[in-house]
């Protein structure tokens, strides 16, 4: 196992036996749907719950699930956060989506990796190479919000092109999923440790995507609907990423995801029913998939903070983990570590860091850190 360095942490390395989340009697008994603040469900994952850990008290609040699904205190996308007893999502931590506020307390850590190289598009797994945009004569896909109609839905994303884009390279592409209850603005602030597009202003393409009605699943809709909308948001982005594939200059095997909790929870469907997503990052985010439907071998980041660590979130990060064959387990201080011995194609890096349900301070820097080691490659 490797320790990843990390500035703010106490620089401890730790190694250790995998733990296995399971699913405990306080946070499986009742059945109740959970919202994403405590998005305990999954879709067919074998046992872990549908009420979620939001009520075994992980976030200091008692949970989400302790006060109903909706109507607690707030409305989606108010921007309260879930120690106030409000909204759906939590994530707002303070403040509405867009505002570009920073996330959880806590310095960042230190920057373990570089700025990608100039990428010719060699190919990584099975999928790589330089898009057919390439061949075309300019960029045709334009800086800035796009819109189009998928199955009767108004669809929405937003394209931010580094500031040095050169339509001969092939560049790595970024996608960026807000939280359940956000929108396009959640990543798309001018400051903050939300603010991809500072961080990434010479290194990648960021699409900042948009789920329908601000939610990546249907929270109003009966359970055994939810694996319909998984579809119907794949969908949507083997439409958004056509559009970029045809029109901009891109490393096809340079295809990343990140996201914070419904998020990062619909990142890890992409990198479980996607071949062409190389690596995901993720924070606070639980099981959308049928681990039964997964064919990618997605590389992954993934974060929790210590007022976080619920039983449902902990699965996420496991079925990672046991999915690459990694050995290892979660540290117990706050650092970020590299489990061993996983299959080559898709190292899992976890992070553990101090305060609530916010996406940490270093998450971007981090992330992209990560996402680099398979640039070019």
């Amino acid at each position: 196992m490797r320790a990843v360095p990390w500035g703010f942490m106490t620089g401890k390395n730790v190694a250790f036996p995998l733990v296995l989340a399971s699913c405990l009697a306080s946070a499986c008994s009742d059945g109740a749907q959970s919202v994403d603040g405590g998005d305990g469900d999954l879709l067919s994952s074998g046992g872990l719950s549908s009420a979620g850990a939001a009520a075994s008290g992980g976030d200091g609040s008692g949970g989400v699930a302790s006060g109903g699904v909706f109507g607690s205190g707030g409305d989606v996308g108010t921007g309260a956060g879930e120690d106030s007893g409000g909204a759906v999502e939590p994530e707002m931590s303070g403040g509405t989506a867009g505002t570009g506020g920073s996330g959880s307390s806590g310095g960042s850590p230190s920057n373990s990796g570089g700025s990608p190289p100039n990428t010719g598009g060699s190919p990584t797994g099975d999928v790589g190479g330089r898009s057919s945009g390439c061949d075309e004569a300019g960029p045709l896909l334009a800086e800035g919000l796009h819109e189009f109609s998928l199955d009767g839905a108004n669809r929405r994303y937003t394209v931010r092109l580094p500031e040095t884009y050169d339509h001969s390279r092939a560049w790595p592409v970024v996608l960026a999923l807000h939280p359940n209850g956000g929108a396009v603005g959640y990543w798309d602030g001018t400051g903050g440790s939300r603010n991809i597009r500072g961080h990434l202003k010479d290194d990648a393409i960021v699409i900042i995507a948009e789920a329908m009605g601000g939610n990546w699943r249907d929270y109003g809709a009966p359970e055994s609907e939810w694996p319909a909308r998984v579809e119907l948001e794949l969908a949507y982005f083997d439409r958004v990423l056509s559009d970029a594939k045809t029109q901009l200059c891109l490393d096809e095997g340079a295809l990343f995801a990140v996201g914070f909790s419904g998020g990062g929870s619909f990142s890890g469907v992409l990198g479980c029913r996607r071949r062409d997503v190389r690596a995901f990052a993720s924070g606070g985010s639980v099981v959308y998939f049928d681990p039964d439907d997964c064919v990618g071998d997605a590389a992954a980041w993934i974060a929790l903070s210590d007022g976080d660590e619920t039983v449902d979130r902990q699965a996420f990060r496991d079925f990672f983990v046991e999915r690459a064959g990694c050995e290892g387990a979660p540290p117990a201080d706050f650092s970020c570590v590299e489990y061993s011995e996983c299959a080559p194609e898709s190292p899992v890096v976890y992070c553990r860091y101090p305060g609530g349900h916010d996406w940490p301070e270093f998450g971007v820097e981090e992330a992209w850190s990560f996402f680099s080691r398979f640039v070019g490659n």
